[in-house]
């Protein structure tokens, strides 16, 4: 089964098993930092393409986060919303459990 996970606003101290591995996937979500290197940022710089490089960059930073501090869920898809022009990307995760 696939789970969706976003960043974490609450957290249940008495999380236990699948809900306790989505948990701890959502709170590596929320502490996650979008890298955006600055001196790419110019006049003539093409954001569509910069917004992807973003993307495909922090990508792998995520999946190897929750491979490494939570490997009972295995990453399936990572997409992003969020707003190319104003620089805010929020993680969105798909996850299989695999206990």
């Amino acid at each position: 089964m696939t789970h969706q996970v976003t960043a974490l606003s609450n957290v249940n101290g008495k999380a236990t098993g699948v809900e306790g591995i989505l948990q701890n996937v959502a709170f590596i979500l929320s502490t996650f930092t979008v890298c955006c290197p600055q001196r790419e940022w110019s006049i003539r710089s093409d954001i569509r393409k910069l917004y992807q490089r973003m993307k495909k960059m922090n990508t792998k930073r995520l999946i190897e986060c929750i491979q490494r501090f939570e490997p009972r869920a295995v990453v399936v898809e990572v997409d992003y919303l969020g707003d190319v022009y104003r620089g805010k990307l929020e993680p969105i995760v798909k996850v299989i459990i695999n206990e």
